[in-house]
């Protein structure tokens, strides 16, 4: 389930960024902004989750430090499209004052 959460959370967090540079809409920002409190706290309890696993669960320990590294992968890719939002939205609001 966490190497699905980890796909989905990335190919979302994409096709919001691409919606936005496609339709110029001002509200993806927002949209955006309530998707990456989402995933973030999906990734964090994944995570925690995946942590107990591993302490408990010898014989998976393999396929759990996959996943885990899976949804470590979405840590820069997320900072990146944070930055890349943060930059939309300083343009969005000093163009319109």
């Amino acid at each position: 389930m966490s190497r699905r959460v980890a796909f989905f959370t990335f190919l979302l967090g994409s096709l919001i960024l691409l919606l936005y540079y496609i339709t110029k809409f001002h509200g993806t920002i927002y949209i955006a902004l309530f998707f990456i409190v989402a995933a973030f706290f999906a990734n964090t309890f994944l995570t925690f989750q995946l942590l107990y696993s591993y302490a408990i669960h010898r014989q998976h320990r393999k396929s759990i430090l996959i996943s885990l590294f899976l949804l470590f992968l979405n840590i820069p890719i997320g900072l990146l499209y944070i930055n890349l939002g943060f930059r939309i939205y300083n343009l969005i609001s000093s163009s319109i004052v």
